[in-house]
């Protein structure tokens, strides 16, 4: 019996990788094989947008591009969605100061307590706003739902591994099963299980540490082609 899996890479990334750096170099064909062993791997889709520049200096998008040149020569299928940017006026939700930006707003900055109360009592019966930038990902969950029926009606896989915990899957999840689909849920965070998804599948399992930092390429990964691609000094502490 053979199985896909379906990775959302920013669920994975936010709910298990963003805090440990040390995992980031993450070989996801063995993860996938860890997480369906009685199964035969037959193909990994990563799903993922492109990094923009935050601000100056920024090398966050450099590091995804390394990982992903890593990926595809191990033989996962990257599949691109897009960052989309957005600025809008948001309401503030505390009237602390420690709360309302970071880092944290020294007490003698001049935008003290004080003057923050203020924009409070002028704002009133309204909280103050605050305009903010905000980096979407967009066409990731789409993709996914579209790839994985496509599989579920077309191909001859007996099982599909879902890496993620977005709750707006549980339909094209439903819609898979109805073919006679085993679909298993990994969860990247054990601290964020959707109970509709878990619900929906044919068995879940949460991804945990051990998994995590067994299946990590080597800091020097080597291409069938000779070709040297090296982990992020970031990545390596």
């Amino acid at each position: 019996m053979s199985f896909n899996a379906y990775i959302d890479g920013f669920n994975l990334y936010k709910g298990a990788l963003e805090a440990r750096p040390d995992f980031k170099w993450l070989d996801l064909i063995g993860m996938c094989k860890d997480l369906m062993p009685t199964y035969e791997l037959r193909n990994v889709y990563y799903f993922t947008a492109p990094l923009k520049d935050r601000f100056a200096g920024d090398k966050a998008n450099e590091r995804q591009n390394t990982y992903l040149r890593v990926l595809r020569h191990s033989g996962v299928h990257v599949v691109n969605g897009t960052f989309r940017t957005d600025f809008s006026w948001q309401r503030l939700a505390s009237k602390d100061r420690k709360e309302t930006i970071q880092p944290h707003l020294p007490p003698r900055f001049g935008l003290t307590q004080t003057a923050i109360n203020h924009s409070w009592k002028e704002a009133e019966p309204d909280a103050p706003k605050a305009r903010i930038v905000s980096m979407k990902e967009k066409g990731s969950d789409v993709n996914i739902a579209s790839y994985l029926l496509r599989d579920a009606y077309t191909s001859d896989i007996a099982g599909a591994l879902v890496v993620t915990g977005d709750s707006d899957l549980s339909t094209a999840i439903t819609f898979a099963r109805s073919t006679g689909l085993m679909v298993k849920i990994g969860f990247p965070n054990r601290n964020r299980i959707s109970k509709d998804l878990r619900s929906k599948a044919s068995a879940s399992e949460t991804i945990h540490s051990k998994i995590l930092r067994e299946n990590q390429f080597p800091d020097t990964y080597i291409s069938t082609s000779g070709r040297q691609i090296v982990k992020p000094f970031e990545w390596r502490h």
